[in-house]
């Protein structure tokens, strides 16, 4: 390529060290580079990237204490700010290149290994560059997600048989995965295969197999593909995922484990090792990657409230089987994240997960009383607006407090949320399935008590009966059913005790928050004024 061609491009470099910056410049210069820009950090670059469209982007791994070169493409790609034609090289001094599939998604153009010369960065460049105009309608059309055009656009290359065949049938195989058409994908690859033995076809083809449920094929292919480097990581990924679906958790958690030690910024990886991990009962596990995530995530586009919260619930599920002192410990360290939470983001848009977390907390010290306190100003309309990690904590909180009504309302509102096919919502509802068995066994329970309460109330054993309903609105203190039952028992006995009256109001508030059917709403009225007149006092007492 020669100098006129370069003339006309706007680049820009990205390294955190002047004389780099320095040293970079003059080799573009010398290529015939004009418009060049320079950055030290993410931030400037973002700045820069908002201002002007670059033809070419040269940026450090390594940009200092902020976001790195991977988080920034990241970042510049969520947010548009790479235009479809713009080479994006990532420069360091390891080899960061560890996903071979994901060209739509993951992968900047090249990477280029520190020390490198003149020529090499000459043939880095051009060789980027050329690629990008050569397929330029393909990457159009990925950049205007019409996928079906990009493929038709790598068809008409391929037929062609210019130099960039091999990206433009890694492109196409991708292209027809994305779309779903994994039977289409399947042949695409056998016949890929049949030239050459590429590690990257293999792993799509292993990738058919798995979405078209040939499970036997799919773990053959992936167990083989492990002993490359340039498939590893991807491979232990899929081949995790592989075993969760048939329920062999801990080779789940081993093969994600490997991967993560491979790849540990990969902030998704990471969350499913944690769900992993707690499917195990392993919870100081989930807690120490939980801790991992808020590191990594830092400066990136996955720095979240929710790592903050979920390592604190991570915590919060440690402290649970610990004594006294231990559990203190780690309640403390709950706390302190939540500290760093209320530093970094807003905490008035974070009530709800706040108050249901220090509930749990509350409930793993034993003062249930508070940690109830602490969900009184959740409506059962608000567990319909929660996202996916509040919602499952929600489920834990109600559950400690027994309160079944609200927890099946967050089981229809999680069975609601989790209906993507990624790996991460795969292993949540997983997870819920765990929390439903405990839920289901505790209803068990609850129903033999509210059996024998009603046994004993049709028996004329009125007293028994409120002693009983009562524990069963312990259980359930939301519960209108349940709330109705109290108040009919105790209309029949012979009248509040000190010990029944705050039960009766619990009743009553409940019942006030609800809209009853009208036979309901008779039943309760009738039930408040039978207990006034029975006891006077209690006509200044709000029931």
């Amino acid at each position: 390529m020669d100098q006129a061609f370069f003339r006309s491009k706007k680049v820009l470099v990205i390294d955190d060290c002047a004389p780099v910056r320095a040293t970079v410049k003059g080799m573009l210069q010398l290529m015939g580079f004009d418009a060049i820009f320079m950055a030290k950090d993410a931030d400037e670059a973002i700045t820069a990237c908002h201002e002007l469209p670059f033809d070419l982007i040269l940026c450090d791994f390594n940009l200092g204490p902020c976001k790195d070169g991977y988080q920034l493409f990241e970042y510049l790609k969520d947010s548009q700010l790479l235009a479809p034609l713009c080479c994006f090289i990532v420069i360091s001094a390891e080899n960061q290149r560890q996903i071979v599939h994901g060209l739509i998604e993951l992968q900047p153009d090249d990477y280029l290994l520190k020390p490198f010369s003149q020529p090499a960065l000459i043939e880095r460049i051009s060789r980027a560059m050329l690629q990008k105009r050569a397929l330029r309608k393909v990457f159009f059309a990925l950049f205007e997600q019409d996928y079906q055009a990009a493929i038709d656009e790598c068809d008409l290359l391929l037929r062609q048989k210019t130099e960039h065949s091999l990206m433009l049938l890694r492109l196409k195989g991708e292209l027809l995965l994305k779309q779903k058409r994994y039977s289409d994908a399947e042949r695409f690859y056998q016949a890929v295969q049949k030239q050459k033995n590429y590690n990257w076809a293999r792993l799509g083809y292993a990738l058919c197999c798995f979405y078209l449920q040939r499970w036997e094929d799919t773990e053959l292919e992936l167990a083989d593909l492990t002993q490359f480097s340039d498939t590893k990581v991807e491979a232990l990924d899929w081949l995790s995922r592989l075993y969760l679906r048939h329920g062999r958790y801990q080779l789940a958690y081993d093969s994600l484990l490997q991967a993560s030690l491979l790849s540990p910024k990969n902030i998704s990886r990471q969350q499913n090792l944690s769900l992993i991990s707690a499917l195990l009962q392993d919870f100081p596990a989930a807690a120490r990657i939980r801790g991992k995530i808020v590191q990594f995530a830092r400066y990136s586009k996955d720095d979240t409230p929710d790592n903050y919260l979920n390592y604190a619930r991570a915590l919060v599920d440690q402290a649970q089987d610990l004594n006294l002192l231990e559990k203190t410990v780690q309640l403390q360290n709950a706390s302190k994240s939540l500290d760093e939470l209320h530093k970094r983001f807003n905490p008035e848009q974070l009530q709800q997960a706040i108050g249901i977390l220090r509930s749990r907390m509350l409930s793993a010290k034993a003062q249930l009383k508070d940690a109830r306190q602490q969900l009184q100003h959740i409506s059962m309309a608000d567990i319909q607006q929660l996202s996916v990690d509040t919602c499952l904590d929600a489920l834990k909180a109600y559950y400690q407090l027994g309160d079944l009504y609200a927890c099946e309302l967050c089981i229809a509102r999680l069975d609601a949320l989790l209906q993507g096919q990624d790996y991460l919502t795969e292993t949540q509802r997983i997870l819920l399935t765990f929390e439903q068995q405990k839920h289901d066994q505790l209803k068990q329970q609850l129903k033999q008590i509210n059996s024998e309460a009603t046994d004993a109330y049709q028996q004329g054993l009125y007293g028994r009966a409120v002693m009983l309903f009562c524990e069963t609105l312990d259980f359930m203190p939301t519960n209108p059913m349940v709330a109705l039952n109290v108040l009919q028992s105790m209309s029949k006995a012979a009248g509040l005790t000190s010990e029944t009256l705050p039960y009766a109001k619990q009743a009553a508030k409940v019942l006030r928050q609800q809209e009853l059917p009208s036979k309901d709403q008779a039943r309760f009225e009738r039930y408040v004024s039978v207990l006034k007149s029975q006891q006077p006092a209690l006509a200044q007492v709000q029931l």
